[in-house]
């Protein structure tokens, strides 16, 4: 639990140390060191993985060093909780920390008396960040309902800040330039931050198919367990990841897709079918796995032609053979 440091006066202010996972700020604010309600606070923050939040206290007065230390403490907290408020509120202390945690817009849950008028009218012009509670159960149930979105708000700002200082857009064509860079930190970096696992670059090219374009098998499997949309059609060739994959004769990759859910039925935007792209690639195996998995050989492409077409058309016997056992519907 957190530990206390004295100052000579009596006043208490408690220093946290940044949390490392999510470096959130937290900060309680108490008439007291004595509030009854203080140790419920610290115990919920603690199963949250918060173990040392700073503490105020406004029970008795602070020399000019002290008060300059609780502002700069007020001035790093991301994250309040304000108990018994009624009884501050008339401080002018307090008033000014309710103006800097307003101004800074930290988000600050606030307990006290239904018949305080004052504060509630504070935190009625806060535009959200700033919530009354007339109950420490209610209280401590918003905030326990809340965390989870908390953290990923505080976890996605650092992340942007991060990037600026790094110098990294926060744009698809970064994403997809670190992607293909293997840059792993910096592409979790991008999605903490709030990049979409399904955004395109500015060529209209899925982060998919990026991945499949550079053949990089464990970033295809990364970007579809978070949740990266298996069927998204590229702007630039109008190609699914599948059809990349078949593109780019990789076999494997083909059939992992294929595995995963991928469509088969898409044609491209210069009206090329999966197969016509497959025959014309020449890889037979490509063409066995996509006949397997109900890719149809009869569907004609642009031009009319089919292929099963093709494949007479240009005399590939493995494949015409492998057509055969798919007879024309």
């Amino acid at each position: 639990m957190p530990n206390t440091l004295h100052y000579l006066n009596s006043s208490l202010i408690k220093f946290k140390t940044l949390h490392i996972m999510n470096h959130m700020n937290w900060l309680i604010i108490a008439p007291e060191v004595k509030n009854t309600n203080l140790k419920e606070i610290e115990n919920l923050l603690y199963d949250k993985g918060i173990e040392n939040p700073c503490e105020i206290f406004l029970d008795t007065d602070k020399s000019n060093e002290e008060i300059y230390e609780t502002y700069r403490t007020v001035m790093r907290a991301t994250h309040c909780v304000v108990l018994d408020a009624g009884k501050m509120s008339l401080k002018p202390e307090y008033i000014f920390i309710s103006g800097m945690l307003s101004g800074n817009r930290c988000q600050t849950f606030v307990l006290s008396d239904e018949s305080d008028e004052r504060t509630k009218a504070v935190c009625s012009f806060s535009s959200g960040q700033i919530k009354f509670f007339s109950s420490i159960d209610d209280l401590t149930k918003k905030l326990s309902a809340d965390f989870s979105d908390l953290e990923k708000q505080d976890l996605q700002h650092n992340s942007l800040v991060k990037l600026f200082t790094m110098g990294i857009p926060f744009t698809a064509d970064s994403m997809a330039h670190y992607i293909e860079k293997e840059k792993e930190e910096i592409c979790e970096l991008l999605l903490n931050a709030g990049m979409s696992v399904n955004a395109k670059t500015s060529d209209g090219v899925p982060l998919l198919s990026v991945a499949v374009r550079n053949d990089m098998s464990d970033k295809v499997k990364w970007l579809l367990s978070l949740g990266a949309d298996i069927n998204a059609i590229s702007g630039d060739r109008g190609y699914s990841a599948v059809m990349d994959a078949v593109w780019r004769k990789n076999y494997d990759l083909t059939k992992y897709l294929i595995e995963k859910g991928a469509s088969l039925e898409f044609i491209s935007s210069d009206g090329q079918p999966i197969l016509v792209l497959a025959v014309g690639n020449g890889n037979v195996d490509i063409v066995n796995l996509l006949l397997q998995n109900g890719a149809d050989p009869d569907v004609q492409d642009s031009m009319g032609m089919s292929a099963r077409q093709y494949a007479n058309l240009f005399k590939k016997p493995g494949m015409v053979e492998a057509m055969e056992k798919f007879p024309r519907k």
